[in-house]
C-alpha cells in the first residue's frame, strides 16, 4: 500500500509516510494431536508375569472399544471403559496398541507487522509487533492415559507451553538503525 504500490499509489507524501511501507508476516500451525498409547500400572496386576511389581513398570491394557470420544472436552478426552486390565497371569500385556489414542490438536496462528521509517538518508526507526496465538485458542496438553487411575484418565488441566502455541503472548519493539 503506497507509493508504487498497488493500493493508494498516488497518494500525497503524508498520507504515503503514515499509510505506505507496511509489512505483514504470518506463521499458521495447524495438527492433528499427538498419537498415545494407553498404560495401567503394573503394580495393581502383573498379568505378564515379567515381574514388574515395585519397579515402576506401566504396561498396557486390553482394549475393548473404541478409546477416542468423538466431542472431547478438557474433562474427558477417551473413554475409560474402553479399556479393563488384562486378566491376572495371563501371561502377556494387553492387546491396547500403540498410538490408537488421539490427543488434542494444535492451533496457533502467529502475525506481525512492521514499518520502517527514514529519519534522515542514513537514520532508520524500525517498528515491530508481533504476537503469538493470534485468536487465543486453547491448545491443551495431552491428557493422562494411564487406565488405573480413573480419576485423571482422559482429563487434561494445562495448555501447551509457550513453545509449542500455548497463550497468546505479544511484544512490540523499535528499533533505532543507522
Amino acid at each position: 500500500m503506497g507509493k508504487g504500490k498497488h493500493f493508494f499509489s498516488h497518494s500525497s507524501s503524508i498520507l504515503n509516510g503514515i499509510l505506505g511501507g507496511w509489512q505483514l508476516s504470518n506463521v499458521t500451525l495447524i495438527q492433528s494431536g499427538p498419537y498415545l498409547t494407553p498404560t495401567f500400572s503394573a503394580g495393581l496386576a502383573d498379568s505378564a508375569n515379567i515381574n514388574t511389581f515395585n519397579r515402576g513398570s506401566v504396561l498396557r491394557p486390553d482394549q475393548v472399544g473404541n478409546g477416542n470420544i468423538n466431542n472431547p472436552t478438557p474433562d474427558g478426552y477417551f473413554d475409560i471403559n474402553a479399556f479393563t486390565a488384562p486378566p491376572a497371569n495371563a501371561g502377556r500385556i494387553g492387546n491396547a496398541g500403540v498410538g490408537t489414542l488421539v490427543g488434542p490438536g494444535t492451533i496457533a496462528i502467529s502475525g506481525g507487522l512492521a514499518k520502517t521509517f527514514s529519519l534522515t538518508e542514513r537514520v532508520k526507526v524500525r517498528f515491530e509487533t508481533t504476537f503469538t496465538n493470534l485468536p487465543n485458542h486453547p491448545n491443551f496438553a495431552p491428557p493422562a492415559v494411564d487406565v488405573s487411575t480413573s480419576a485423571t484418565f482422559g482429563k487434561t488441566s494445562t495448555v501447551q507451553t509457550a513453545e509449542n502455541a500455548g497463550n497468546r503472548t505479544g511484544q512490540i519493539a523499535l528499533r533505532l538503525e543507522f
